[in-house]
């Protein structure tokens, strides 16, 4: 039996594999020992942004409405938020309305009938083993032959982050013939970035499956939790610090 079989694991995702490469011990207690993390405020503030976005950009609503919509939205999850809480829910005015700024000139994105994301998988293969990575493409405008993925951040990058190219060389490989770029936003700037080479960018990410792969042919649930490092450092832990200091006792 294969470790993907072994632990019930039946697709990845580029998040998935980033959080593998970057925070092992996180990815144990998620995916191994499955422990549900927070969702913070700063997810849920890109959640209710594109939102607003596709409303306005499909005529849902007008685009004042759509923000009022995804602030109430944002307020139902949060009702009793702290300084950066209110922090990020000021953020979804403004980079909403830079967004729509961005993009109307696409007009409207397609969307599968009672979908608002268009679900896409590529496979990756190894020795006895395969596995499907799949995605959830954020705008798809088939008449520009182009993908958009959104991204609301504080700070918009020059370049994009290793783990967002390997995010775009999923979306990339998966829709062949269409080209994928990345806009980000802030409250005050907006980027079109579409970094990295896909076909390396795939055959590094291959290599970190195999190495999943093995590790978790090698492991069960309670020896990968001894065995692991544990960086308490680090942000992935913000919220889920209990949960930290249960499995791993720092």
């Amino acid at each position: 039996m294969n470790g993907f079989s072994k632990h019930g694991i039946d697709h990845l995702s580029a998040s998935s594999i980033n959080l593998f490469t970057n925070a092992c011990d996180v990815w144990v207690a998620r995916y191994l020992l499955k422990r549900k993390m927070p969702f913070g405020p700063a997810p849920e503030r890109g959640k209710q942004i594109e939102n607003a976005v596709v409303w306005t950009l499909t005529g849902a609503m007008d685009e004042a409405k759509a923000i009022e919509r995804a602030t109430e939205n944002f307020d139902r999850t949060f009702m009793f938020g702290d300084e950066a809480t209110q922090k990020e829910r000021a953020l979804i005015e403004p980079m909403a309305k830079l967004a729509i700024e961005e993009l109307r000139e696409f007009g409207a994105p397609e969307f599968a009938e009672g979908t608002d994301q268009e679900k896409i998988s590529i496979t990756a293969r190894g020795d006895g083993w395969s596995i499907p990575v799949i995605g959830f493409l954020d705008l798809v405008y088939p008449q520009h032959g182009l993908v958009i993925d959104l991204k609301s951040t504080t700070r918009v990058p020059s370049v994009m982050s290793a783990d967002h190219q390997l995010q775009r060389a999923i979306y990339a490989k998966a829709k062949g013939n269409m080209a994928v770029r990345f806009l980000y936003v802030s409250g005050k700037k907006a980027a079109w970035l579409e970094d990295g080479d896909v076909a390396e960018t795939l055959a590094r990410a291959k290599a970190q499956i195999t190495r999943m792969e093995r590790f978790l042919r090698h492991h069960d649930a309670e020896s990968a939790q001894a065995c692991v490092p544990c960086n308490p450092n680090s942000f992935l832990w913000r919220g889920a610090e209990d949960i930290r200091e249960e499995i791993y006792g720092i």
